[in-house]
């Protein structure tokens, strides 16, 4: 199982999180004062760091479970989870990176330069005293945890677009459900529309809960691994153009979700490249290819440096071609 979230999440004391080998489901975990990389468990407390800041303004990670801090080892160059207080030894720098997760940073002393955390095969962790030592650029991801039922929630426009996993997703798309728990998630956030791409819809009752709490519902199924049809991507846009606070996801909300986000923003008169696609968690080369002849649909022709139609200027809607007789 992957830990929650993208692993793009903003370092906030007093909140709790995972941290990631970024794009991968094994994170930073204490074993007496070791840290190393393990399989991500849901609930491990050796797994769970409580992020938080000193009066100095530098912040640090405690496990939860040991109540110790992240840390590098004094005369060695070990990263360890040793520390009994937010001291110079255990305060870390995030630097966010362009292509996701953050570089981990930890120092010495509050004016003494900082020095990159990095994994060695050993599956441990040092850091590195010069930039040819180690690799500055180790991807980490930060993953709060939050609520339960909607995993991977995020807002991609502010209390306009939101995504998330399937409520009470736990690996299979029939995970999903609909009931007073996650309504009430939903309506806390504002969402009046939600956009299923899961590959189950969701059963008449459920969607009774959901016209009960006014949220509307559209249900574009598309299996694990593939992309929306042209047509789909007409539903999708249709779906969210007129509704109020819409939320996106599939399953694990990444695949599908990110590329109904995609289809939406080019809707929307943006102009993506492939590596705009893999931003919003797009991940199939079907996925890339819909999205492509969308964008020439839009646009007129698949090229990312010709201007844009205007916002109002939508495309026709797509038809299929004809066969020859």
């Amino acid at each position: 199982m992957f830990p929650p979230g993208r692993g793009n999440d903003t370092p906030c004391a007093g909140r709790k999180f995972v941290i990631s080998l970024f794009g991968t489901s094994e994170v930073l975990t204490a074993e007496a004062e070791a840290v190393c990389l393990r399989e991500y468990d849901e609930g491990h407390r050796s797994q769970i760091w409580v992020c938080e800041r000193n009066a100095c303004n530098y912040f640090g990670l405690r496990n939860v479970a040991s109540g110790l801090y992240l840390g590098r080892r004094d005369t060695h160059d070990r990263i360890v989870c040793c520390g009994v207080g937010l001291h110079g030894w255990e305060e870390l720098a995030f630097t966010r990176l362009s292509d996701g997760g953050y570089s981990l940073m930890v120092r010495k002393l509050a004016k003494e330069k900082l020095f990159p955390v990095y994994p060695t095969d050993a599956g441990s962790f040092r850091f590195s005293t010069s930039r040819e030592e180690g690799s500055s650029d180790t991807h980490f991801g930060l993953h709060q945890l939050k609520n339960p039922v909607f995993r991977r929630f995020e807002w991609v426009v502010l209390n306009r677009l939101a995504r998330s996993s399937a409520p009470y997703y736990d690996g299979e798309d029939s995970d999903e459900s609909i009931n007073e728990t996650s309504i009430k998630f939903l309506v806390k956030h504002g969402i009046q529309n939600i956009i299923s791409l899961n590959s189950v819809e969701i059963s008449p009752r459920e969607k009774g809960r959901l016209r009960a709490a006014k949220i509307s519902y559209s249900h574009i199924q598309t299996q694990q691994c593939s992309s929306p049809t042209q047509e789909q991507f007409d539903r999708i846009w249709n779906a969210f153009d007129k509704a109020g606070v819409t939320i996106v996801y599939c399953g694990y909300g990444d695949g599908r979700t990110g590329t109904a986000i995609s289809a939406i923003q080019l809707f929307q008169g943006r102009t993506l490249s492939d590596m705009d696609y893999r931003a919003n968690g797009v991940q199939c080369t079907s996925q890339l290819e819909a999205l492509s002849a969308l964008r020439e649909r839009i646009h007129g022709v698949d090229n990312d440096s010709d201007p844009l139609d205007p916002p109002d200027n939508q495309p026709p809607p797509y038809t299929a071609p004809k066969k020859d007789k």
